[in-house]
């Protein structure tokens, strides 16, 4: 196992749940434990398996994995999930169960005969959109049966959504050396480095103005989006992997970080 990339997959599961835990206080269901275990457990699973990478047949054997995984490995996180699900009810393993394979068809390949689709993150600006809206609708999963979709809750996950489009369209300024050299076709590779920042710094731009406009109801958000300009600006063509890394998964952090905190005072006072 890659130790440093499995303490990155394991933070970012950490942000998974913590955009996810307020989800918990909507339901008074009697099984958090299990809510919060499934979100930790399936977050990290889901990234182990974009390393691992499955690959769809419709020969045997019908599942392959590009690199494949350590069988103890995958029997433990498949186990875990399966004694998670036991202590759910069957709606919220299907609303689980829904967003895991939503977030599996972003890497998993579909083989037949001599073609191969590469999943959604081969095509180029629907790969950004998918990965923003799996970020976006986990803090909203068990939520969605309940809300009604009024012109507020589109405003608040709409701005949410732009935030982490823009930190995922920075994953793509990140990797679009690795992409080229890969001949993978990225909004990055397609546009240029230099053209699809002054893109991001736009949007990110007409963001801090309607949030300052907003202000009151958008605090977090204007101090994740100014934090994320910030960090545009700074990165560079030349940069590290780590620092983008850094950057973008920090801040993305810090914004779950930050609405956890907001989400447990409202309940606290």
């Amino acid at each position: 196992m890659n130790y440093s990339r499995s303490f990155h997959h394991l933070l970012l599961a950490i942000t998974a749940l913590f955009f996810f835990i307020p989800t918990t206080h909507f339901l008074n269901g009697n099984n958090i434990a299990a809510l919060l275990a499934t979100v930790l457990i399936g977050t990290f699973f889901i990234y182990r398996l974009s390393v691992w990478v499955p690959i769809l047949n419709f020969k045997n054997p019908y599942v392959e994995f590009e690199t494949n995984p350590p069988i103890y490995e995958f029997v433990l996180y498949c186990v875990s999930i399966l004694c998670c699900y036991l202590l759910l009810n069957i709606t919220t393993i299907i609303q689980f169960c829904s967003w895991g394979f939503f977030s599996i068809a972003y890497f998993t390949n579909i083989k037949i005969g001599s073609f191969q689709f590469k999943g959604l993150r081969s095509i180029p600006i629907l790969k950004t959109i998918h990965l923003a809206l799996l970020w976006s609708i986990i803090g909203f999963l068990l939520e969605l049966n309940e809300l009604s979709f009024n012109l507020a809750f589109i405003k608040i996950i709409s701005i949410r959504f732009l935030i982490i489009f823009l930190i995922c369209l920075g994953v793509d300024l990140r990797d679009i050396q690795k992409d080229l050299q890969a001949k993978t076709t990225t909004l990055a590779t397609l546009i240029g480095f230099k053209n699809l920042k002054t893109i991001m710094l736009l949007l990110n731009l007409s963001l801090i103005v309607f949030l300052s406009l907003n202000f009151i109801d958008n605090k977090i958000e204007l101090l994740i989006a100014t934090i994320l300009l910030l960090c545009i600006l700074y990165l560079k063509s030349q940069s590290k992997s780590a620092t983008f890394t850094i950057l973008l998964d920090g801040t993305l952090f810090l914004y779950s970080f930050l609405i956890l905190i907001s989400d447990l005072t409202k309940n606290l006072t």
